[in-house]
């Protein structure tokens, strides 16, 4: 039995999802590099983002219906670990760059899908336990934790992993039932106060000119689309098969890097980005295979009822 159809949708959602955040990631390091720091980049960001979302609203759930969630804490918490996340990635493709950066936040897919298991109950065979230690064992290639110190820019990206696993853990918890457009609209509203407060507390700020306001349309437009696409994503399938695709990332990355910044990866970054794709790519095969000899009944959430992997 191959994958069903709501699997196969979510993959393709998160590909071209994460795809869209890469290229709009590296307009933040243009403008970071133009001296721009993390909280005036996420506001002037999030001043783009709600008309962008206004304009979909229709297509996308609407206003009203988005405001009437049940669910309102579970959005809130999700957009206070997005303002975190945000402030650690800008930071780091700064002072570490995009490939850097991108391998160390590819841990948090197998940060996914541990959590699903403590938390969601999905299963964690021997195949899907083979492809997470390979992955941290290529974090800790990355890392280099038997250097004399750890840098901590680094350190602060892999705890924005766990962020993102707990962020993704809510969307799969919110579920699918929820407006498209309550997944983005929340965080948007509460990353509007608290980066505008962060930004003019003291009454200066770098306001952006000229063809920056060219990038911030850029990137609002390229994240806008891959936020709601990823969400879905994660929303309709299961953790396990749409996680990995985070790491079409650093193909994007590396490759702007190398073409645009001439920063080409150091042997430990290339050689921990291999063992993390690698491993990646196998918990997906070993999905497909495991669909391929169940005969399951599916459950009212899309899962199985039964998971008898060998």
């Amino acid at each position: 039995m191959s994958l069903n159809i709501k699997d196969k949708k979510g993959m393709l959602y998160a590909l071209l999802g994460f795809s869209l955040f890469a290229i709009g990631d590296l307009f933040i390091k243009l403008l970071s590099d133009e001296g721009f720091k993390p909280v005036e980049l996420a506001f002037f960001l999030n001043m783009f983002y709600l008309p962008f979302l206004i304009v979909l609203s229709p297509i996308i759930g609407g206003i009203k219906a988005t405001l009437r969630t049940e669910k309102l804490w579970l959005h809130v918490f999700r957009a206070l670990l997005g303002v975190c996340i945000f402030i650690i990635n800008v930071n780091a493709f700064h002072k570490l760059g995009l490939s850097v950066t991108y391998t160390l936040i590819f841990a948090a897919p197998f940060f996914s899908t541990i959590m699903a298991y403590f938390f969601l109950k999905e299963q964690i065979h021997k195949h899907r336990w083979i492809a997470i230690i390979m992955g941290f064992a290529g974090v800790m290639v990355v890392l280099q934790p038997w250097t004399e110190t750890l840098n901590i820019v680094a350190l602060s990206v892999l705890f924005g992993a766990v962020l993102i696993a707990i962020a993704n853990l809510l969307v799969r918890k919110i579920g699918e039932d929820e407006p498209l457009m309550a997944f983005s609209l929340f965080g948007c509203i509460i990353s509007l106060q608290v980066f505008g407060v962060m930004n003019f507390w003291d009454g200066e700020a770098n306001i952006p000119s000229g063809i920056s306001w060219v990038y911030f349309f850029i990137i609002a437009l390229f994240h806008t689309a891959g936020g709601l696409l990823t969400a879905r994503a994660f929303s309709m399938a299961d953790t396990a098969v749409v996680a990995p695709f985070h790491y079409v990332q650093l193909l994007w990355g590396t490759g702007f890097g190398i073409l645009i910044f001439s920063s080409v990866p150091d042997i430990w970054t290339g050689l921990g980005a291999l063992i993390i794709v690698f491993s990646g790519i196998y918990m997906i095969y070993r999905e497909s295979v495991k669909n391929q000899h169940i005969s399951p009944t599916i459950t009212s959430h899309g899962g199985f009822e039964q998971d008898q992997e060998e």
